[in-house]
């Protein structure tokens, strides 16, 4: 009977020892999913921000929407469910049912806007300073322009003119997700060129 309950325990230790290792191969693989899904995200980052950029003509709208959607890659939740625990989430411009909307048009809209408003700073003339400022921003549950940040800049006086125009925006018509409104984070290029 003593033998029986030795091995019985022997049985037990090798299979707690089974289960650690099994524990830790668990979350090797996940440590090493998580470091992939860094690597694609940083790598979409990068050439999305690259695409945005270039001096050649793109589609500039494609490469934000590119970029806004790489903030999404290995999002595990849906975006039901992180709204459910965090109200004031910002969904991506590209995942949002329903985006926002300006001047009863789209994104385009506002880069018209945009344009009209710049003041091209009298330094950055003087200097024959160009390039694109890439910014990012919220349009909140009531359309206004909220936590504009430069994600990439040219130079300071032109990060803060791009900074001012679109912190200056008129409210937009809220984006919405299963017809209730939401925060949308956007990435957005103000370009300065000197005419």
């Amino acid at each position: 009977m003593r033998k029986i309950y030795v091995l019985m325990a022997a049985a037990a230790i090798l299979m707690v020892g089974c289960k650690n290792v099994g524990n830790k191969k668990a979350a090797e693989a996940a440590q090493k999913q998580a470091e992939e899904l860094a690597a694609q995200k940083a790598q979409a980052v990068d050439e999305a921000l690259e695409a945005i950029s270039a001096e050649e003509e793109i589609n500039y709208r494609e490469a934000v929407e590119k970029l806004s959607a790489a903030e999404a890659i290995g999002e595990v939740e849906s975006i039901a469910e992180t709204l459910e625990k965090n109200p004031d989430y910002a969904i991506p411009f590209a995942s949002v049912e329903e985006k926002p909307g300006f001047n009863d048009g789209d994104a385009n809209e506002f880069s018209k806007w945009v344009g009209t408003q710049i003041v091209y700073p009298e330094d950055a003339v003087a200097d024959k300073i160009e390039g694109r400022v890439i910014l990012q921003f919220i349009v909140n549950k009531d359309g206004e322009v909220k936590d504009v940040t430069v994600l990439r800049g040219v130079n300071p006086s032109l990060d803060a003119e791009a900074v001012r125009v679109v912190s200056s925006s008129p409210k937009w018509a809220a984006g919405s997700q299963n017809g209730v409104p939401v925060n949308v984070k956007y990435v957005f290029p103000v370009v300065f060129k000197i005419q």
